[in-house]
Order: structure tokens, then sequence, then C-alpha cells
């Protein structure tokens, strides 16, 4: 009776095994393997080959390309060029404290930021080329992203007070700058632009403010000692500032998520 046990039980553990080696050949058909190098989004894998659960790390986040809106070169002398161009970045949630670009003209190259989902002006003045250019190409290198959840209204550079005049030499311009908002910033970068009577570009120029205080004004003037290409019917004055830049306001609204994108 003994031996006619342990036979039974041979038999069932056989049968067993059988059975769960069918079973696990069944699943392991059906059920995808979780694999964080093989360049597939498969399992709990929130994007290709990441995610906190599946792998471990998170996954970076789809950054949209800055566009280049327009861009144009100005001969202001015998050997000198102003440059400007309009760049707006698709990316409501991120910036670029740092875009480092270059120009195909003198082999030029400088750096500028963007914040989340703005439209910028990149005014150049004074750059100097030995050669007529009639045009130049403007290239975004790379780009170092960071997240930047700003709410509406949280920066407001108001224009209170604009002069537009000529002078013996050319034109200027003299405005008052009020910066209705509740944080202090070391530098304000102003860009002027000049459009004609069809709202062609005619002149540029830059300045920057120092230490501007909440809730006070600041002037500022710029200068063009030389003909524009056109007459300036309407003076367009942009202030911006880096706000990556700023500890206070990163502290409220920044965040420590940052990566660089090379294009």
């Amino acid at each position: 009776m003994e031996r006619r046990v342990q036979k039974q039980l041979v038999i069932g553990l056989v049968f067993v095994l059988i059975l769960g080696g069918i079973g696990y050949g069944i699943y392991s058909g059906l059920v995808t393997e979780v694999s964080c190098t093989d360049g597939l989004m498969n399992g709990k894998e929130e994007g290709v080959d990441c995610g906190t659960l599946a792998c471990g790390k998170t996954c970076a986040p789809v950054i949209m390309p800055l566009n280049i809106i327009s861009s144009q070169l100005f001969r202001v002398g015998s050997n000198d060029y102003d440059f400007v161009a309009q760049i707006s970045n698709p990316n409501t949630s991120y910036g670029a404290s740092r875009i480092e670009y270059s120009l195909d003209f003198l082999n030029y190259r400088g750096t500028t930021y963007i914040l989340p989902g703005q439209t910028k002006w990149l005014v150049l003045t004074a750059l100097k080329g030995s050669t007529e250019a009639r045009d130049v190409k403007l290239v975004i290198n790379n780009a170092q992203w960071e997240k930047l959840d700003m709410p509406n209204n949280a920066v407001n550079f108001t224009l209170t007070r604009k002069d537009y005049r000529p002078t013996q030499a050319g034109t200027e311009l003299e405005a008052v700058l009020y910066n209705d908002s509740n944080f202090d910033f070391d530098k304000i970068d102003v860009a002027v632009i000049l459009f004609d009577n069809t709202g062609n570009v005619v002149g540029v120029s830059k300045t920057d403010i120092r230490t501007f205080v909440s809730k006070t004004e600041r002037g500022f003037k710029v200068t063009w000692p030389f003909a524009l290409s056109g007459n300036a019917v309407r003076q367009d004055v942009e202030a911006l500032t880096n706000l990556f830049e700023n500890s206070n306001f990163i502290k409220s609204y920044g965040s420590q998520e940052k990566f660089q994108k090379f294009y």
C-alpha cells in the first residue's frame, strides 16, 4: 500500500510539473517581458525604456524645438551691421535658461534665454564685417531646458512713457518702464524695434536696466546716429529678464528638472 501511494505521488508530481510547464509557456507567450534596454515601450514603462516603476528612472519630457519666425540684417555703416530675429518657444512648461546660437556671418556666436511659451526679439548691434553681407542665417546650437510654472502676470514691465524724436545725427527714443511685479530684478534686457507703415522692421537697438526694484520706475534711452532705411512710424519696446537667474522667483515657481538638448 505504501509503494502504491508513493507511485501515485510521483505520478501526481509529474502531472503538476507538466501542467506548470504548459501554463508558463502560455503565459510567456501572452505577456511581453519588460526590458528597459530594448528600445520599445512595454510593460509598465511610461515611455521608451523609462518610467519610475518599470525602470527606476523618469522619462525625459517631449520638448519642441524653438521656432525662428523671422530674421533680418541691417547695414548701418561701411562695415557695421545690426541684426534682429524673432524667436518663439512652443513649450508652455519649459524654458531655456541658456541658448547657444551662431550666425554664419563672421562665425558670430552668442547666448540668450527664453521663458515658457514666450515669443521674443533677439537684437544684435554693431556687428563688424569686412565684406558686404546681404543675409545671415541664425542657428540654434543647444539649449539648457528647465521647468518653470509661471503664473499669468507674475512678471510685468509696463511702458508708462515713450518719446521718439529726431536728433542732429539721426533719431532717439527715450522711455520709462514700471516694474509692476512683486520681485526685484538685477538686470532687465530692453529691445527696441522700429517699424515702417507697412510693418517692416527698419531699425533696432537694445540696452539694459540694472537693479529694477519692485513697484518702481526706471528710464532708458537708445539712439540711432545714422539714417534709417525707412520712416519709423511705430516703435515697439520689449522688456524681458532671465527668470532662471532670479533665486527668489525660482524658489517660488521653479523646479529641479533640468536637461540640455543639442540641435
